[in-house]
């Protein structure tokens, strides 16, 4: 017992410590101090308009945590080396090796631009029990992927590295730029209150830092890539004209390296969220300057092994992939720091299976912030923190707290103190948009602003205002600046949320066994058989039980009814949900959404829009 006293007071003095060396003794003592922390309000108000009023509760509803325990899940593999480079030349750099070793390595130049498998070089060394050693490897852009055996000949390590040129000189900024720099930190899965109550650290940072928390963000389509594609390769309405709805996508990396800024993008994932149906990465047309993918690629194709009972967290080495990624934007801060950039960087594993696991990732987040920070990058930057939507799948997400919070995804802008003052009015808005209805298509043309800065002038801005007020209330932009006030009577349907995701409308339950329910819900079964019946290695299905149904309410003035439903199959026990409105031809008005895992069953397909629903023979 006095052991585990003194544990806890040395883990209650270190706790102390590390907040005041990271927010300074004040900031800390404000933190603890507040009383909404100690006495949290049971209902968060999301959006709050004259059309629409979203809430939320503060604490979650109880659900049964993961069968193992997913913040503790480390990788078992050691880090023998890392990635220096010094004086214009790559090494490897290995300390403490416990045993002798002999190694080989297979080299590619170039990475950023090359997605090839194809090695340019070969090599091998040997390390000693107990030295430490600098191996040359070239120069450049590089990856290199090690492999070191003992004398047995059995494999000791196995992991990628890789190397970025230095900063050219030549091309970083020798006076203060008038561009806006931007950048997107994303993570998948979480919601806004799965924020609020598993990352109070950098709640914390955010308190000290001009920032803006957007409760009425909402997602517009089923997954990442359907929520993401709208704003980075959606197009700005003053760029695409009347051809607005073109299939054609103008990726964001393309219009900002148009406009002299270099570009980055990183995931944590080799797949991606940017992968078609086919499985293929859609890539902007010119190459993006800073590009983590061919990295994680090799990872995953020779070094990765994942550390959870689900493989869906995976390490190199003794590094988890989500590591790799946060890596990958400190090493670009030098780079940052002398031109404009847009970055984006995406995380995915582990937050996508496992409610628990971003209690994990609040210290890293927290720390990341702190370092982009103290080399001022947040100086100069317009950080967009935020998710593509909440928890799909899973106990949590079979809740109504749950279900709604799977269409409340984080979304959190941060931005340097003297952007408000030389903006005002731009500025103003987008505080005052917080508790608005808005979607990834307003986030698209937000950044169109941020390219043309000068736009954001409050002559410009009025002028905007005015043009916005000129709409038909019944026709608004599918897309609206945040740096303009969002009209007060937007709904769902101006914004283009389709009825799924929308939750604007009051819901009431209804009878599951109710005949039009039963009606409804044999129409989305015998929809789903309709997508995969080209498919002949997928099983049709069949309507096992009603599981939910919600009439959803239009107002009096309305004669369109619907419902949401939520629906479990046989064979396979899919759990599918989807709204469906009533008049003699039954029609879908949102995607049909799974909210049941199925790991292994769609293997037998390659399209993730089908897998949800094939369930191989």
């Amino acid at each position: 017992m006095a052991r585990l006293m003194l544990r806890m007071k040395v883990s209650m003095i270190l706790t102390g410590v590390f907040f005041t060396l990271y927010f300074g003794l004040q900031p800390v003592t404000e933190w603890f101090e507040r009383k909404d922390l100690v006495t949290a309000p049971e209902e968060v108000v999301f959006v709050n308009t004259s059309v629409c009023h979203v809430s939320g509760q503060w604490k979650p509803t109880a659900f049964y945590s993961a069968i193992e325990p997913v913040n503790k899940l480390r990788c078992r593999m050691t880090q023998l080396l890392t990635a220096i480079t010094q004086d214009g030349s790559n090494f490897l750099e290995a300390k403490r090796i416990s045993e002798d070793l002999s190694c080989r390595y297979w080299l590619k130049s170039g990475h950023t631009r090359n997605h090839s498998g194809h090695y340019t070089a070969y090599g091998h060394f040997d390390l000693k029990r107990g030295a430490t050693r600098k191996i040359k490897i070239g120069t450049g852009e590089q990856i290199v992927r090690i492999r070191c055996s003992d004398k047995f000949k059995a494999s000791k390590y196995h992991d990628v590295l890789y190397f970025l040129s230095p900063p050219d000189p030549k091309l970083m900024s020798t006076e203060s730029s008038e561009k806006l720099s931007v950048m997107v930190l994303g993570i998948d899965s979480v919601s806004h209150m799965h924020f609020v109550r598993y990352f109070p650290l950098v709640m914390a940072f955010l308190e000290n830092h001009p920032h803006t928390k957007f409760f009425g963000y909402s997602r517009v389509g089923l997954d990442a890539n359907a929520n993401l594609v709208p704003f980075l390769g959606g197009k700005s309405s003053r760029a695409a004209g009347s051809d607005i709805l073109s299939d054609e996508k103008a990726w964001l990396w393309d219009s900002f390296k148009m406009e002299g800024y270099s570009t980055a993008y990183g995931e944590d994932n080799a797949k991606g969220i940017l992968s078609n149906r086919n499985g293929d990465k859609e890539l902007p047309k010119s190459p993006v300057d800073f590009d983590l993918t061919p990295v994680i690629v090799e990872m995953n194709n020779h070094t990765r092994y994942s550390i959870d009972l689900k493989e869906m967290i995976h390490c190199t080495a003794g590094r988890k992939f989500q590591d790799v990624l946060r890596d990958f934007v400190l090493q670009l801060v030098p780079y940052m720091q002398g031109m404009p950039f847009f970055s984006f960087f995406w995380q995915s594993q582990g937050v996508q299976e496992y409610y628990e696991y971003a209690w994990h990732l609040d210290l890293s987040y927290m720390m990341l912030l702190k370092k982009l920070l103290d080399a001022d990058i947040l100086n100069n930057t317009l950080l967009f923190l935020m998710s593509d939507h909440g928890l799909r799948a899973g106990e949590y997400r079979m809740s109504l707290q749950g279900m709604k919070e799977e269409s409340q995804p984080l979304m959190v802008a941060i931005y340097p103190e003297w952007l408000k003052r030389k903006y005002p009015l731009a500025v103003g808005n987008l505080e005052s948009n917080a508790h608005s209805l808005i979607t990834p298509y307003d986030l698209r043309e937000t950044l169109a602003d941020v390219i043309a800065l000068g736009q954001l002038k409050d002559a410009n801005i009025e002028v905007s205002m005015k043009r916005l007020q000129s709409h038909p209330p019944n026709r608004l932009p599918r897309g609206i600046s945040l740096f303009l006030p969002i009209p007060d009577h937007r709904t769902c349907d101006l914004a283009h949320i389709p009825s799924l995701f929308c939750f604007c409308r009051e819901l009431t339950e209804v009878p599951t066994d109710d005949g039009l329910v039963l009606r409804s819900s044999r129409f989305m079964v015998e929809s789903i058989n309709q997508l995969i019946k080209p498919f002949g290695q997928c099983r049709q299905l069949k309507l096992e039980m009603v599981l939910l149904a919600h009439f959803l309410d239009f107002g009096e003035e309305s004669f369109v009814y619907e419902l949401r439903l939520r629906v479990r199959t046989s064979p396979g026990n899919g759990v599918y949900e989807a709204t469906v409105r009533l008049s003699d031809v039954l029609l879908l008005t949102s995607p049909i959404s799974r909210v049941s895992h199925y790991l292994g069953q769609s293997h037998c397909i390659g399209d993730p829009d089908l897998q949800i629903f094939c369930l191989c023979i």
